[in-house]
Protein backbone atom coordinates (compact mmCIF):
# COMPACT_ATOMS: atom_id res chain seq x y z
CA UNK A 1 0.00 0.00 0.00
CA UNK A 2 1.19 3.52 -0.84
CA UNK A 3 0.49 6.23 1.72
CA UNK A 4 0.81 9.97 1.10
CA UNK A 5 1.31 12.07 4.24
CA UNK A 6 0.51 15.77 3.77
CA UNK A 7 1.49 17.93 6.76
CA UNK A 8 3.60 21.08 7.09
CA UNK A 9 5.02 20.11 10.50
CA UNK A 10 8.18 18.10 9.87
CA UNK A 11 8.32 16.77 13.44
CA UNK A 12 4.75 15.43 13.29
CA UNK A 13 5.41 13.87 9.89
CA UNK A 14 8.52 12.15 11.24
CA UNK A 15 6.61 10.78 14.23
CA UNK A 16 3.75 9.54 12.07
CA UNK A 17 6.13 7.92 9.60
CA UNK A 18 7.92 6.15 12.46
CA UNK A 19 4.60 4.89 13.87
CA UNK A 20 3.39 3.67 10.49
CA UNK A 21 6.63 1.91 9.60
CA UNK A 22 6.87 0.29 13.02
CA UNK A 23 3.37 -1.19 12.87
CA UNK A 24 3.12 -1.64 9.10
CA UNK A 25 6.64 -2.17 7.72
CA UNK A 26 5.38 -2.96 4.22
CA UNK A 27 3.99 0.51 3.59
CA UNK A 28 5.47 2.76 0.91
CA UNK A 29 5.26 6.26 2.42
CA UNK A 30 5.57 9.56 0.56
CA UNK A 31 5.50 13.02 2.14
CA UNK A 32 4.36 16.50 1.13
CA UNK A 33 4.93 19.62 3.23
CA UNK A 34 2.54 22.02 1.47
CA UNK A 35 -0.29 22.27 -1.05
CA UNK A 36 2.01 22.56 -4.07
CA UNK A 37 3.95 19.42 -3.16
CA UNK A 38 0.71 17.56 -2.42
CA UNK A 39 -0.86 18.47 -5.78
CA UNK A 40 2.35 17.54 -7.60
CA UNK A 41 2.29 14.11 -5.98
CA UNK A 42 -1.45 13.69 -6.61
CA UNK A 43 -1.01 14.43 -10.32
CA UNK A 44 1.21 11.36 -10.75
CA UNK A 45 -0.28 8.02 -11.84
CA UNK A 46 -1.14 5.69 -8.95
CA UNK A 47 0.22 8.29 -6.52
CA UNK A 48 -1.14 6.59 -3.39
CA UNK A 49 -3.85 4.33 -2.03
CA UNK A 50 -4.38 6.42 1.11
CA UNK A 51 -3.73 10.09 1.88
CA UNK A 52 -3.38 11.34 5.47
CA UNK A 53 -4.07 15.05 5.19
CA UNK A 54 -3.73 17.99 7.57
CA UNK A 55 -6.25 20.82 7.13
CA UNK A 56 -4.00 23.69 8.19
CA UNK A 57 -1.24 23.96 5.60
CA UNK A 58 1.08 26.81 4.71
CA UNK A 59 0.17 28.72 1.55
CA UNK A 60 -3.12 26.91 1.16
CA UNK A 61 -5.80 24.76 2.72
CA UNK A 62 -6.05 21.04 3.23
CA UNK A 63 -9.68 21.28 2.11
CA UNK A 64 -8.38 22.55 -1.26
CA UNK A 65 -6.17 19.47 -1.50
CA UNK A 66 -9.14 17.26 -0.60
CA UNK A 67 -11.30 18.72 -3.38
CA UNK A 68 -8.50 18.46 -5.95
CA UNK A 69 -7.72 14.91 -4.87
CA UNK A 70 -11.28 13.90 -5.70
CA UNK A 71 -10.54 15.02 -9.28
CA UNK A 72 -6.93 13.85 -9.65
CA UNK A 73 -7.10 10.55 -7.75
CA UNK A 74 -10.75 9.61 -7.18
CA UNK A 75 -9.91 6.06 -6.12
CA UNK A 76 -7.58 7.17 -3.32
CA UNK A 77 -8.93 7.12 0.24
CA UNK A 78 -8.64 10.48 2.02
CA UNK A 79 -8.38 10.72 5.81
CA UNK A 80 -7.98 13.99 7.70
CA UNK A 81 -5.37 14.05 10.49
CA UNK A 82 -5.57 17.54 11.95
CA UNK A 83 -5.48 19.72 15.05
CA UNK A 84 -8.66 21.40 13.81
CA UNK A 85 -11.59 20.12 15.85
CA UNK A 86 -14.31 22.43 14.58
CA UNK A 87 -17.35 20.18 13.92
CA UNK A 88 -18.34 22.32 10.93
CA UNK A 89 -14.92 21.81 9.34
CA UNK A 90 -15.08 18.07 10.03
CA UNK A 91 -18.54 17.87 8.44
CA UNK A 92 -17.29 19.79 5.38
CA UNK A 93 -14.49 17.24 4.97
CA UNK A 94 -16.87 14.28 5.17
CA UNK A 95 -19.22 15.93 2.67
CA UNK A 96 -16.23 16.51 0.37
CA UNK A 97 -15.45 12.79 0.38
CA UNK A 98 -13.03 12.19 3.27
CA UNK A 99 -13.49 8.70 4.72
CA UNK A 100 -12.39 9.63 8.20
CA UNK A 101 -11.08 12.21 10.63
CA UNK A 102 -8.37 11.66 13.24
CA UNK A 103 -7.72 14.53 15.69
CA UNK A 104 -4.07 15.23 16.49
CA UNK A 105 -5.12 15.62 20.12
CA UNK A 106 -5.83 11.89 20.28
CA UNK A 107 -3.66 9.81 22.58
CA UNK A 108 -0.92 7.71 20.95
CA UNK A 109 -3.02 4.58 21.56
CA UNK A 110 -6.12 6.06 19.92
CA UNK A 111 -4.06 7.44 17.03
CA UNK A 112 -2.49 4.03 16.48
CA UNK A 113 -5.87 2.28 16.54
CA UNK A 114 -7.38 4.87 14.20
CA UNK A 115 -4.55 4.41 11.70
CA UNK A 116 -4.98 0.63 11.85
CA UNK A 117 -8.65 1.03 11.00
CA UNK A 118 -8.20 3.43 8.10
CA UNK A 119 -5.37 1.29 6.69
CA UNK A 120 -7.85 -1.60 6.76
CA UNK A 121 -10.27 0.51 4.71
CA UNK A 122 -12.68 1.38 7.52
CA UNK A 123 -14.29 4.74 8.19
CA UNK A 124 -12.98 6.32 11.40
CA UNK A 125 -14.67 9.23 13.12
CA UNK A 126 -14.54 10.02 16.86
CA UNK A 127 -17.92 9.77 18.61
CA UNK A 128 -18.18 13.52 19.21
CA UNK A 129 -17.89 14.19 15.47
CA UNK A 130 -19.92 11.19 14.34
CA UNK A 131 -23.04 12.62 15.98
CA UNK A 132 -22.58 15.91 14.10
CA UNK A 133 -21.92 14.19 10.79
CA UNK A 134 -24.96 11.93 11.19
CA UNK A 135 -27.34 14.77 11.99
CA UNK A 136 -30.43 14.64 14.22
CA UNK A 137 -31.74 11.31 15.44
CA UNK A 138 -34.44 9.69 13.33
CA UNK A 139 -36.10 6.34 12.87
CA UNK A 140 -33.99 3.82 11.04
CA UNK A 141 -35.31 3.21 7.51
CA UNK A 142 -35.97 -0.29 6.22
CA UNK A 143 -33.33 -1.81 3.96
CA UNK A 144 -33.63 -4.96 1.91
CA UNK A 145 -31.41 -7.90 2.79
CA UNK A 146 -29.20 -7.24 -0.23
CA UNK A 147 -28.91 -3.53 0.55
CA UNK A 148 -27.81 -4.38 4.07
CA UNK A 149 -25.25 -6.87 2.72
CA UNK A 150 -23.82 -4.13 0.50
CA UNK A 151 -23.87 -1.65 3.39
CA UNK A 152 -21.92 -4.04 5.62
CA UNK A 153 -19.24 -4.24 2.95
CA UNK A 154 -19.17 -0.47 2.56
CA UNK A 155 -18.47 -0.38 6.29
CA UNK A 156 -15.48 -2.66 5.63
CA UNK A 157 -14.20 -0.23 3.01
CA UNK A 158 -14.53 -2.67 0.10
CA UNK A 159 -14.57 -1.26 -3.45
CA UNK A 160 -17.45 -2.12 -5.77
CA UNK A 161 -15.45 -4.84 -7.53
CA UNK A 162 -14.84 -6.81 -4.32
CA UNK A 163 -18.41 -6.29 -3.12
CA UNK A 164 -19.64 -7.73 -6.41
CA UNK A 165 -17.27 -10.69 -6.10
CA UNK A 166 -18.28 -11.49 -2.51
CA UNK A 167 -22.01 -11.28 -3.25
CA UNK A 168 -21.89 -12.94 -6.67
CA UNK A 169 -23.46 -9.98 -8.48
CA UNK A 170 -22.26 -7.52 -11.12
CA UNK A 171 -20.57 -4.20 -10.38
CA UNK A 172 -23.50 -2.45 -12.08
CA UNK A 173 -25.87 -4.07 -9.61
CA UNK A 174 -23.62 -2.99 -6.73
CA UNK A 175 -23.71 0.60 -8.02
CA UNK A 176 -27.50 0.44 -8.19
CA UNK A 177 -27.71 -0.84 -4.60
CA UNK A 178 -25.33 1.88 -3.37
CA UNK A 179 -27.37 4.56 -5.14
CA UNK A 180 -30.51 3.22 -3.43
CA UNK A 181 -28.75 3.14 -0.04
CA UNK A 182 -27.61 6.75 -0.40
CA UNK A 183 -31.13 7.81 -1.37
CA UNK A 184 -32.78 5.91 1.49
CA UNK A 185 -30.31 7.24 4.08
CA UNK A 186 -30.46 10.76 2.64
CA UNK A 187 -26.69 11.10 2.21
CA UNK A 188 -24.32 12.03 -0.61
CA UNK A 189 -21.45 9.56 -0.45
CA UNK A 190 -20.26 6.22 0.90
CA UNK A 191 -18.59 7.65 3.99
CA UNK A 192 -21.74 9.49 5.01
CA UNK A 193 -23.72 6.30 4.41
CA UNK A 194 -21.53 4.35 6.84
CA UNK A 195 -21.66 7.12 9.46
CA UNK A 196 -25.44 7.41 9.17
CA UNK A 197 -25.86 3.63 9.26
CA UNK A 198 -23.83 3.43 12.48
CA UNK A 199 -25.86 6.30 13.93
CA UNK A 200 -29.07 4.44 13.12
CA UNK A 201 -27.60 1.14 14.45
CA UNK A 202 -28.17 -0.48 11.06
CA UNK A 203 -24.77 -2.16 11.36
CA UNK A 204 -25.25 -3.59 14.84
CA UNK A 205 -24.31 -7.23 14.88
CA UNK A 206 -22.55 -7.06 11.50
CA UNK A 207 -18.97 -8.09 10.89
CA UNK A 208 -16.42 -5.33 11.67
Amino acid sequence: MKVLLVDDHALFRAGLVLLLRTKHPGLEIHEAADVAQALDRLSRPRCADLCLLDLDLKAGSGLEVLHRARELAPAMAMVIVSATENPTAVLACIQAGAMGYIPKSASPEVLSQALDRVLAGEVFLPDEFAAVAAGPARTAPALTRRQREVLIRLNRGLPNKLIARELGITEYTVKDHIADILRILGVQNRTQAVIEARHLTLLDGSAP
